[in-house]
């Protein structure tokens, strides 16, 4: 018996690599989504999750449940500020460029619906792997940004992550902004 042992344990060890957890998401289907500010299409499997904020509207967070991951969005009625907004957006994404390994930024324009803004996907082990902002240009401006409730760690969360990048990308064709403009347009569109 002890001749087996030593000679059944033969060669060098290898080690494995570290593996991750496999991270099914659900088929990509989309429900409409509104509120007082603008309405989209957002995935169907999240929930909007309203921030109230004294003076503040249409704030609030979507929600990716069991993924950990929410994007936030803040509303802003523009006040002659457009370019301060601009450049807020951009330096909350200058903020990441020392962890950042790659930004790449992907300008907005969907001129029927007067949608027009810039994507920012953020690599590397960053806090928010995605930034963005979306305005009309005259009163509205929504800003969001995605967050997970864990280490930040791009090679185990890149499912999820390029998964809320596709969902934004989706959501940002579809919105819709809902003031007196807007109202009228939503009018026409239901004719």
């Amino acid at each position: 018996m002890c001749a087996l042992l030593l000679t059944g344990c033969g060669g060098e060890p290898i080690p494995k690599p570290r593996g991750y957890f496999r991270i099914d998401l659900p088929p990509k289907a989309y429900a409409p989504y509104s509120s007082e500010c603008f309405r989209a299409e957002v995935p169907s499997f999240t929930r909007f999750v309203p921030r109230a904020m004294e003076g503040q509207k249409c704030w609030g967070g979507l929600d990716y449940g069991p993924y950990r991951a929410q994007v936030h969005f803040t509303y802003r009625t523009i006040v002659g500020d457009l370019g301060q907004l601009i450049q807020d957006a951009h330096d909350f994404k200058s903020k990441h460029e020392s962890k950042a390994v790659r930004i790449r930024s992907e300008r907005i324009v969907n001129d029927s619906a007067k949608v027009y803004g810039t994507f920012f996907d953020v690599e590397g082990n960053v806090a928010s792997p995605l930034v963005f902002y979306l305005t009309d240009s005259t009163s509205n401006f929504l800003y969001g940004a995605l967050y997970f409730r864990t280490r930040p760690n791009a090679d185990s969360l890149a499912p999820i992550t390029d998964r809320v990048r596709a969902d934004m990308r989706h959501f940002a064709r579809t919105l819709r902004w809902n003031d007196a403009a807007g109202a009228v347009e939503h009018a026409q569109d239901h004719r």
